[in-house]
């Protein structure tokens, strides 16, 4: 095996990418104001800059996540739809779990 070399990671669809955000941003600690902006959720989730902007729109136009405005940083928060569709989603990935 090469020094560096990395087992490819299976591709995560739209669903996954979402779940992952929802669980990021819902899963943040209130240290700092600005703890989950665009730049640390991105990082966490494994996406590139064009990635997030994109996901993390579709989140806040959905309603499951709101971009809160505090100077001079800005940060996502989700929201009780977020949570739910979380809900939704771990529940929905337990169900289809094989026994």
């Amino acid at each position: 095996m090469k020094m560096g070399f990395r087992r490819p990671q299976p591709q995560r669809d739209k669903f996954d990418i979402f779940k992952d955000l929802l669980s990021i941003v819902a899963n943040a600690k209130p240290l700092y104001r600005n703890q989950m902006n665009q730049t640390r959720v991105g990082y966490t989730a494994n996406l590139t800059h064009p990635q997030t902007v994109k996901y993390l729109g579709e989140l806040a136009d959905l309603g499951l996540l709101i971009l809160t405005d505090y100077k001079p940083y800005s940060y996502y928060a989700i929201t009780k739809k977020g949570r739910r569709c979380l809900q939704i989603f771990s529940e929905m990935e337990d169900d289809l779990r094989p026994f």
